[in-house]
């Protein structure tokens, strides 16, 4: 009976993490798992290792494990569980506090692989323990490979700008390719400082964001600095929902000046105005007539064209009068 139901988990898994592998390759993970955390970690550089999805790793582990199994062979049957399960323990870890999201899929996926190492009795076998230690700290070898070296210029004495303006942009929103250029003449010409913080609206996106981060900082691109860059994006889009009511919608520009900062979401003539006005105030060191104007505001009233996720960029619809 034990035998019957442990080769019952081993397969159920397998199946698990094969439909996984496929979801991923073919960008359809909504049809495994919906949430979304979960589009977050499998649209995230973690689901793939040499460009191959991690589910059919797992598959073909789970595979070579049944047969194992099957043949009588239990202590090399126990090594690759736990190898497995030891993978499977800092993928978990990686959500928890690198991605900081949880995927429902991977959850059962882990919790399953447990019913598995319980069912097969294989808790104490030692060489398998050790093994699932050794997997648990290779894994952050092949995912964090030391590679990356900061690039020399980041090293240097920046004078501190009294106004600061950071945009909030995706690489496919034509209105943050116009923002970002007309910021960058008026904040040269008003010595503000422009902070391009990229997110993504696309998992297209998502990759040039990355790359875009990864180019700036590192001197030469690798998968760890891919990764950390990835972090920096994500970290990006957690602010931008903050700041827009945990909408995600770009390009969304945030001006900060002694104390003071307003939102401005979108871009158009009326928002380019307003924060010219701004910048010139702040230039000629007017920051009394300015103050009143500058208090954050939790409902965004400055709207201009956007894109988000959700739609494709657009004009910002007005009421006639």
């Amino acid at each position: 009976m034990r035998k019957t139901i442990t080769i019952f988990l081993i397969s159920i898994t397998g199946i698990l993490a094969f439909a996984t592998g496929i979801a991923d390759m073919f960008e359809k993970n909504d049809v495994i798992c919906a949430t979304a955390a979960c589009m977050k970690v499998h649209s995230s550089s973690f689901s793939t290792v040499f460009e191959t999805p991690v589910g059919f790793y797992a598959a073909g582990v789970l595979l070579l494990d049944l047969w194992l199994f099957l043949k009588g062979k239990s202590t090399l049957s126990a090594i690759l569980l736990w190898g497995l399960l030891g993978a499977e323990a800092y993928f978990t870890f990686i959500q928890i506090f690198f991605i900081n999201s949880l995927c429902a899929s991977c959850l059962i996926f882990f919790s399953l692989l447990i019913a598995c190492v319980i069912s097969s009795k294989t808790l104490r076998i030692k060489s398998a323990l050790v093994m699932g230690f050794t997997v648990f700290l290779g894994s952050h070898f092949v995912f964090f490979f030391p590679s990356v070296k900061l690039k020399p210029t980041l090293i240097q004495n920046l004078s501190k700008q009294k106004t600061n303006i950071e945009i909030f942009a995706s690489p496919s929103c034509s209105h943050c390719d116009e923002a970002i250029a007309e910021l960058s003449r008026v904040c040269t010409d008003t010595r503000a400082k422009l902070i391009v913080r990229p997110v993504y609206i696309s998992r297209k996106d998502m990759k040039k964001s990355v790359k875009w981060v990864s180019g700036e900082l590192f001197q030469c691109g690798s998968s760890t600095s891919n990764r950390l860059a990835e972090k920096i994006v994500w970290d990006n889009e957690a602010e931008a929902r903050k700041l827009n009511n945990g909408d995600l919608q770009v390009p969304l520009i945030l001006v900060r000046m002694d104390g003071f900062q307003e939102i401005f979401q979108g871009w158009d003539k009326q928002v380019k105005d307003n924060i010219f006005k701004i910048l010139a105030k702040a230039d000629m060191e007017i920051k009394a007539a300015g103050a009143s104007e500058l208090t954050h505001k939790n409902k965004l009233t400055n709207h201009g064209a956007i894109c988000s996720k959700t739609t494709e960029c657009h004009e910002e619809k007005k009421d006639e009068k």
